[in-house]
C-alpha cells in the first residue's frame, strides 16, 4: 500500500547539489576577473594603435580648422581695411563739412553791414567753354532770383546774375571779357572801370590818364555807380601799373580778390534803393 506523502530527495543529494552549484559559480566569477583584465590589458596595449589610427582624421580636421581660421581671419581683415577706408572718407567728409561752416561763417560775417535782403546759393556747375566765365547756381525765379542781381562770396565781388530759370540761374563772373564793373580805389576813391580779361582771377584797367594815383597793392572796391553792386565791397587788388610815354593812356592788371576758382558757396543780394542813393550822393560829392 503506497503512503499518500511521498519522501523527496535525501539531505546529501540536495547538499551535495547546493556545492556544485556553488563551485561553479565561484569558477565562473574567476573566470570573469580573468576576462575582465585580459581585456584591460588588451585595450592598454591597443590604444596606441588607435591614437595612431585617429591621427589623419586629426590632421585633416586641423588643416579644415586652420583653412576656416585663416579664411575668417582673411575676412576680418578685409573688414578691418573697409571699415578704415570709411572712417578715413568719413573724416575727410568732417574736415569738408568744418570748412564749408568756416566758409558760411566768414559770409554771413561780412553782410554784416549790408541791410538788403541776402541769400545763399551753392555753385551747381561752371561753363566747359574757357571763352564764357558763367557758372550755374542752384537758386532761380522761384527764390526771387532776378537778372543783373550782384553775387558775391566771402571775399569780394564775384558776378551778376544774366539768367534766371525757375530752379537755376546763370552767373556772369568779373573775369569774362564781356563784362566791366565800376570801381574806386580805398585808398584815395579814385573811381574806375574794371573789366574782365577773359582770364582767372585777373581784371584789367584802360585808358586812365598817366597821372591817376594808382599803384600796385591797391584795393579796388564796388563805387556803386550803375546802381547795380553795393558800396564797398572788395573786388581786386592792383598787380601791375602799365605806364607806356609812347601811349596816350596807362593801363593795369589787377587779382580778383574772390577765389573765382574755389568758390562754392555764393551771396545773392537784394541791395535796398537808399543804400544806392547814399553811394550816389556820396560819389556825386
Amino acid at each position: 500500500m503506497k503512503t499518500i506523502f511521498s519522501r523527496g530527495p535525501s539531505q546529501h543529494i540536495r547538499l551535495a547539489l547546493v556545492v556544485v552549484i556553488s563551485i561553479v559559480l565561484m569558477i565562473s566569477d574567476h573566470q570573469k576577473q580573468q576576462t575582465s583584465s585580459i581585456r584591460a590589458l588588451i585595450s592598454t596595449l591597443i590604444s596606441p594603435l588607435e591614437y595612431l589610427a585617429a591621427i589623419p582624421t586629426i590632421l585633416v580636421d586641423w588643416a579644415d580648422s586652420s583653412m576656416a581660421s585663416r579664411s575668417d581671419l582673411n575676412l576680418e581683415i578685409k573688414e578691418l581695411r573697409d571699415e578704415q577706408m570709411f572712417l578715413k572718407v568719413q573724416a575727410q567728409k568732417m574736415i569738408s563739412l568744418e570748412s564749408e561752416n568756416a566758409h558760411l561763417r566768414q559770409l554771413l560775417g561780412s553782410l554784416k553791414r549790408e541791410k538788403g535782403q541776402r541769400r545763399i546759393a551753392e555753385i551747381m556747375n561752371v561753363n566747359s567753354d574757357p571763352s564764357q566765365h558763367l557758372v550755374t547756381i542752384n537758386k532761380g525765379s522761384q527764390n526771387g532770383v532776378y537778372t543783373g542781381q550782384p553775387v558775391l562770396d566771402a571775399t569780394g565781388v564775384l558776378g551778376q546774375v544774366v539768367s534766371t530759370s525757375l530752379l537755376t540761374s546763370k552767373v556772369l563772373l568779373i573775369t569774362d571779357n564781356t563784362h566791366a564793373i565800376p570801381v574806386k580805389i580805398l585808398r584815395n576813391g579814385v573811381r574806375l572801370i574794371a573789366k574782365g580779361s577773359g582770364l582767372a582771377n585777373q581784371l584789367l584797367l584802360e585808358q586812365f590818364p598817366h597821372t591817376t594815383d594808382i599803384q600796385s597793392g591797391d584795393i579796388l572796391v564796388t563805387s556803386g555807380l550803375g546802381m547795380r553792386f553795393p558800396v564797398g565791397f572788395p573786388v581786386a587788388v592792383i598787380d601791375l601799373v602799365i605806364r607806356d610815354p609812347g601811349k596816350p593812356f596807362a593801363s593795369a592788371a589787377a587779382r580778383t580778390s574772390a577765389d573765382l576758382l574755389r568758390t562754392g558757396l555764393v551771396i545773392l543780394l537784394w541791395p535796398n534803393f537808399p543804400d544806392y542813393k547814399e553811394a550816389g550822393d556820396d560819389n556825386n560829392n
